[in-house]
């Protein structure tokens, strides 16, 4: 999300081209789409850069976002300050939880990076991250990820066939389908 950090938007140098003038003009966005979205019931997990620095402004306004908060630590949270601490039911570096959709239970492994094999991978475990944002680095790993699915469907690895090959997918705010608005597994 990366709340307050100018560099998301055109006060900076936009490096992931949001569609914001103004930080202002972001966390009203982002605050809007998030309480319209998600009930003090339910529980939103954040996959990592929340904000780029722990202060009165980003305590205050994370204070004002609903849900039960689970923070999935990425490379630009820094959560040392008590009072911030406390707005989320759990920090952790990377979590593994079941989440029910179309009445099935899926596996998800949650992670700020991509990781290429985790837990579950070959079995239906989905992995959800963020961090590589609309780059390079987000194509190429899920080009690599594609042609390793094609050889677990196409060829007989040692005479084992996956029957469950990888998928993973970049859960990023900034992306077209996730629009700043938090979102269900559907």
């Amino acid at each position: 999300v990366h709340l307050f950090h100018k560099n998301v938007t055109a006060e900076g140098y936009n490096f992931d081209n949001r569609p914001f003038q103004t930080l202002e003009e972001m966390h009203k966005t982002i605050k809007t789409n998030w309480n319209n979205t998600v009930t003090n019931a339910d529980h939103v997990y954040i996959l990592g850069d929340l904000a780029w620095k722990e202060n009165e402004d980003v305590i205050s306004f994370v204070s004002k976002l609903k849900g039960n908060k689970h923070l999935i630590v990425g490379n630009h949270d820094r959560v040392k300050d008590q009072r911030y601490k406390q707005l989320f039911v759990e920090i952790c570096d990377y979590k593994e939880i079941t989440d029910n959709y179309n009445g099935l239970n899926h596996k998800l492994v949650l992670n700020h990076c991509p990781i290429f094999t985790w837990n579950g991978a070959y079995k239906g475990t989905i992995h959800l991250y963020a961090h590589v944002h609309n780059n390079t680095d987000g194509l190429l790993y899920q080009e690599s990820l594609q042609k390793l699915r094609e050889l677990c469907i196409n060829e007989n690895i040692k005479g084992f066939q996956i029957k469950n090959p990888p998928y993973a997918f970049n859960v990023g705010a900034m992306l077209d389908y996730m629009d700043f608005t938090p979102r269900t597994l559907k």
